[in-house]
């Protein structure tokens, strides 16, 4: 969930606005804003990406691998001919080039298979960074909001009231929530979309034996 959403939902039953709330986290707030922003546009962005390339019933791909295991190199151009996904891209790659070496057309299927997974984890690493920088970037908020805060008392010669380190204590804790639902909400989406690579890796390679095992 986006940052500012999330905090929305925290202050209203709260007499504090929003941007008010968040400006009393301090300076900090402003990277972990960006890397909201940030991680909310790769999870968006892969997800579309994964809707569109990562279609494939179960009924396709059973058909598929029966017709991979009879030979059926007619009917497998027809499943594979629409390319609307990266199953029927590697495998009509391979079946373009079954004609030159048995080796050959192995590295083709390995490097077309490289070339469809690099695609699918494109971004993710940096929606690993967020889900590890932002906490990073939340607790530095607390250390140097509890510093403000004891430099304030430290000052303090008579007695000390609330107001005096309150900045400081809000500073504390608002980077902290902050940092976690940016790096929470980076690391499922991470974790959500690694599963999906790592599933279409598994197809691709069962796929692939097959279409080498029977058709080279």
């Amino acid at each position: 969930m986006h940052l500012f959403t999330i905090f929305y939902f925290i202050t209203m039953h709260n007499s504090q606005t929003l941007l008010s709330l968040l400006l009393k986290g301090g300076w900090l707030m402003f990277p972990l804003a960006l890397l909201s922003l940030i991680g909310v546009y790769i999870i968006v962005e892969r997800l579309l990406r994964y809707h569109k390339y990562l279609r494939f019933s179960d009924n396709f791909l059973k058909e598929l691998e029966e017709q991979l295991n009879n030979g059926n190199i007619e009917r497998i151009y027809q499943l594979c001919l629409p390319q609307e996904n990266v199953i029927q891209k590697v495998i009509s790659k391979g079946l373009q080039q079954r004609q030159v070496s048995a080796k050959g057309v192995e590295l083709i299927l390995e490097s077309e298979s490289n070339k469809m997974i690099s695609f699918l984890e494109k971004n993710l690493s940096f929606l690993a960074t967020i889900s590890g920088a932002a906490p990073m970037i939340g607790f530095l908020g607390t250390v140097t909001g509890m510093i403000q805060t004891f430099m304030a008392i430290a000052q303090e010669k008579n007695h000390v009231s609330a107001q005096i380190f309150s900045s400081g204590i809000y500073e504390a804790m608002v980077t902290t929530v902050a940092g976690l639902m940016v790096g929470i909400t980076a690391y499922l989406g991470y974790n959500y979309c690694i599963a999906q690579v790592n599933n279409t890796a598994k197809k691709l390679t069962c796929l692939a034996n097959l279409f080498l095992a029977n058709l080279r």
